[in-house]
């Protein structure tokens, strides 16, 4: 019997589709199972009824889950956890002290969120407060114990700067969040998204993440990648700001359609279901464009 949502990676650990946008192949959530599981990423809190659902197929009981890892505090990386906590009693929420107080009152989460997606926020379903007791702030280069696993976190700003990444060093596994963009049906796609993008610390952090060496990268979107992917994504996201510069001095209401009309022609997929993210990708650079320009 199996579970047609749930991919297994490597012996201990199994990617969870959570059909973001609806759609099978856009965002999962990862469960690593042994002597003490974890979740890494959660997915919307309409992904909670699949989680829990696999759980139970791969026979992990809600109190051997010890910790859940959150790379950044979106909604389609993050809203889950307010969904799941009280039903893995024995879970700590790891998440970056700049995103720990948009778990403890999500509200201002919510409301930028369905500012930035608008009609698509049915997706992203909602986000519950999660009590101060279940939170875990760690520290950069902190090291938490999974049984006899280790887990490295390191703060990788770029994409947003409440983000993490997580490194399993033993086994070369490193969970990239969207620090390294979005690999969806094995093409890289940049993500730049406002308020936060930043160019340079988006670099930073590539190099950073290159330096460890990992021999799987492990995409919330989607799925597991080689560590090639890496430097690739550096050019694509130096080429990709590039191309959005040329219209920084544009309206939004030109520059937009002006984009997704050339990413067309040049292949990208740029359908109903991606044009959405195109779009805020585009406002994230140009948003960035004015703070370095020093405007507002």
């Amino acid at each position: 019997m199996s579970l047609e949502y749930v991919q297994k990676i490597l012996p201990n650990l199994y990617l969870v589709d959570v059909e973001h946008f609806g759609e099978p192949g856009l965002g999962g959530a990862y469960l690593w199972v042994n002597e003490e599981a974890a979740l890494f990423d959660t997915g919307t809190s309409l992904a909670k009824e699949r989680i829990l659902r696999a759980l139970a197929w791969l026979e992990v009981p809600p109190e051997r889950v010890r910790w859940i890892f959150l790379t950044h505090v979106h909604l389609d990386h993050a809203g889950g956890a307010g969904a799941l906590f009280p039903h893995l009693p024995e879970a700590k929420i790891v998440v970056h002290a700049r995103g720990a107080k948009h778990l403890l009152d999500p509200s201002k989460l919510l409301a930028s969120t369905q500012s930035a997606v608008g009609a698509r926020f049915r997706f992203y379903g909602t986000a519950w407060p999660i009590p101060p007791e279940r939170l875990y702030v760690p520290q950069d280069e902190e090291i938490l114990e999974l049984g006899e696993h280790q887990v490295r976190i390191l703060d990788t700003p770029g994409h947003a700067p409440h983000h993490l990444c997580f490194f399993l060093p033993k086994e070369g596994l490193l969970f990239t969040g969207d620090a390294v963009g979005l690999y969806i049906q094995e093409r890289l796609l940049p993500t730049t998204v406002p308020p936060n993008f930043d160019l340079e610390a988006s670099l930073h952090t590539l190099d950073r993440l290159e330096s460890l060496g990992p021999k799987k990268l492990l995409f919330t979107h989607f799925g597991p990648g080689e560590p090639r992917l890496i430097g690739e994504y550096r050019k694509l996201l130096l080429s990709w700001v590039k191309r959005v510069e040329r219209y920084r001095h544009e309206p939004e209401e030109f520059a937009i359609p002006a984009i997704l009309a050339e990413l067309g022609a040049q292949g990208w997929p740029v359908g109903p279901g991606v044009s959405g993210d195109w779009s805020m990708s585009i406002r994230g650079v140009l948003l960035y464009l004015r703070r370095r320009e020093g405007g507002d």
